[in-house]
């Protein structure tokens, strides 16, 4: 369950390319924790791999807060994949009855209690990004993830390989850190869906133009026009978005918030169209 504040706050922008103050200072606190927990090794440990990832030389009288504070945003970002997939350890401990090492607590269970207080602090803080199986990706709104989730089922079908590989791509694209690049997630998400339209009704046409045109109409397995014009209108930007491609400017720019509505609305029109192939399918007697 997200926290209070973020089920509390409502459509707000979220705070993209930069780490604050405060999303640091929420980090150190769980990093102290978890050396107080031993899911890290000691104090010096973290000391290290900040120091390696700020590129600064090694000094005894260095101290986590100020190494933390003086990181550049996206490489606090990455110290927090470090921190969940470097630092975190085995916590063992002799016991004398025994005579030897006894396992307290296992590296999962420190990775698991990293990454649960990690995502917290990501959502506490309204942050453009989540963090998942270790890696700090862009989040995007919860209706792009329900719909990329969904999408991303129905893509193992083998049929529609080269349409998930596309799909990747997109999502690839959209969840670059360093480098965001709309133009690429809109192309690619687009591709997805047509090379899933091709793949789902092969004998309609070789773009997604003709298909949609092809399939088109009002009966059982076909588009009713006004929802035909979603597919023509996403497509179109694809073709006249600036950057997006053959070089058009005419569909105006590409921006991070129109890449992620061509994300979520490809993303469905997938799954829509992987239903509509079904609903065309015959029913086979038993």
């Amino acid at each position: 369950m997200p926290p209070f504040s973020a089920r509390n706050r409502g459509a707000h922008a979220q705070i993209d390319n930069e780490c604050p103050e405060s999303t640091r200072i929420g980090l150190l606190h769980i990093l102290l924790r978890a050396i107080d927990q031993h899911y890290v090794e000691d104090y010096q440990a973290a000391v290290r791999e900040l120091e390696r990832i700020a590129r600064v030389m090694p000094n005894q009288f260095s101290v986590i807060d100020e190494l933390l504070m003086q990181l550049p945003w996206d490489k606090a970002f990455d110290f927090c994949e470090r921190f969940y997939n470097h630092l975190a350890q085995d916590y063992q401990r002799y016991d004398r009855e025994l005579e030897s090492l006894v396992l307290v607590t296992a590296k999962s269970e420190a990775q698991q209690y990293i990454a649960g207080e990690l995502q917290r602090l990501f959502l506490e803080e309204n942050l453009a990004f989540e963090f998942s199986d270790g890696i700090v990706r862009r989040r995007g709104r919860r209706n792009t993830a329900d719909q990329v989730s969904r999408a991303e089922v129905v893509l193992g079908d083998p049929r529609l390989a080269k349409a998930l590989g596309h799909f990747n791509k997109a999502l690839r694209y959209f969840r670059n850190v360093s480098h965001p690049d709309p133009e690429n997630v809109v192309k690619e998400a687009v591709c997805a869906v047509e090379a899933a339209a091709r793949a789902l009704f092969p004998s309609s046409g070789s773009t997604l133009g003709e298909v949609v045109k092809s399939i088109t109409g009002i009966g059982v397995g076909q588009l009713p026009k006004p929802i035909a014009k979603t597919f023509e209108g996403l497509y179109g930007f694809r073709n006249a978005g600036d950057g997006v491609g053959h070089g058009a400017a005419e569909g105006g720019p590409a921006t991070k918030e129109l890449s992620e509505y061509a994300l979520a609305v490809a993303a469905s029109q997938i799954v829509f169209l992987v239903d509509l192939a079904a609903a065309c399918e015959p029913d086979i007697p038993f």
